[in-house]
C-alpha cells in the first residue's frame, strides 16, 4: 500500500523553507536510527563485495550530518553527499566527510551522481518521490540504496512525512520507476532496499516480478 499524506501538489514538509530551521539530527548516535544506519552500511558493503564491476563512486542524497557517509566512504574511491538543511553542515567537518549544501530536488544541474546513490529517509519527505526515482534511473547511477519508515499509514505517521508505504508498496514504487529490488530488509520501524536499474518497463514483466517478490518476501 501507498498513502499520500498531504493535500494538493506540494506539501510544506517537502520545501527548503520547512527544513531551513530544523535542528541537526545526529542519527548515527541515536537509538533506532543508529541500527538503521549500520544495517544500511553493511548492505552497501555487501553490494561493493559482490557487484561486478565494483562500483567506485557513491552519492548520498539527503546525507544529513554525514553519519552514513562516515561509515561507508572507505568502500569507494570517492564518496560525497548533498543536503539542503543548513544545520547539518556542522557535522561534515566533525565526521570528516565531503558534502555540499544543495537543494538537490530543485537544482539537479548542481548534482553529480555516482555509480551508487543513497537516499535514506528522504523519499517520504518529497512532493513526488516517483519522479525522483525515475530521474535517478535515467542518471549514471547503477545501484540505489534507500530507506523509509515501514510501519506508517495514513492514520499513524510523523507530521513531517508526505508519503507512507508498507513493504510491498515500497517495492512497487521502486519497480515502477525502473528499479529492480535486490535486497529488502527491515530494522525497527524502517525498511532498507538495495536496487539496481532495470532495462525494460514491460508491464507483463512487472506482474511476474512482483508476484515473485510477494512469494519471496512475505
Amino acid at each position: 500500500m501507498e498513502w499520500k499524506l498531504f493535500e494538493g501538489d506540494t506539501p510544506h514538509v517537502s520545501t527548503q523553507e520547512f527544513h531551513s530551521g530544523r535542528e541537526r539530527a545526529p542519527h548515527l548516535e541515536q537509538p533506532g536510527h543508529r541500527e538503521r544506519l549500520h544495517l544500511t552500511a553493511s548492505m552497501i558493503g555487501r553490494l561493493c563485495s559482490t557487484a561486478s564491476p565494483v562500483p567506485l563512486t557513491l552519492t548520498d542524497l539527503g546525507c544529513g550530518d554525514g553519519g552514513l557517509l562516515s561509515l561507508v566512504q572507505s568502500f569507494f574511491a570517492d564518496a560525497w553527499g548533498y543536503d539542503f538543511q543548513p544545520s547539518n553542515e556542522e557535522g561534515w567537518d566533525e565526521r570528516d566527510v565531503r558534502a555540499f549544501q544543495v537543494d538537490f530536488v530543485n537544482n539537479w544541474e548542481g548534482v553529480v551522481i555516482g555509480e551508487v546513490v543513497v537516499m535514506t529517509e528522504v523519499l517520504e519527505h518529497l512532493a513526488d518521490p516517483f519522479a525522483m526515482l525515475k530521474k535517478l534511473h535515467d542518471s549514471p547511477a547503477r545501484y540505489l540504496i534507500c530507506s523509509s519508515p515501514c510501519t506508517e499509514t495514513d492514520r499513524n505517521h510523523c507530521a513531517e512525512h508526505a508519503w507512507a508505504w508498507d513493504k510491498r508498496g515500497y517495492a512497487e514504487l521502486l519497480f515502477n520507476a525502473g528499479w529492480r529490488v535486490l535486497h529488502h530488509q527491515t530494522t525497527g520501524m524502517f525498511h532498507i532496499v538495495t536496487a539496481s536499474r532495470r532495462k525494460s518497463w514491460d508491464s507483463l514483466g512487472n506482474m511476474f516480478v512482483m508476484a515473485g517478490y510477494e512469494k519471496e518476501h512475505n
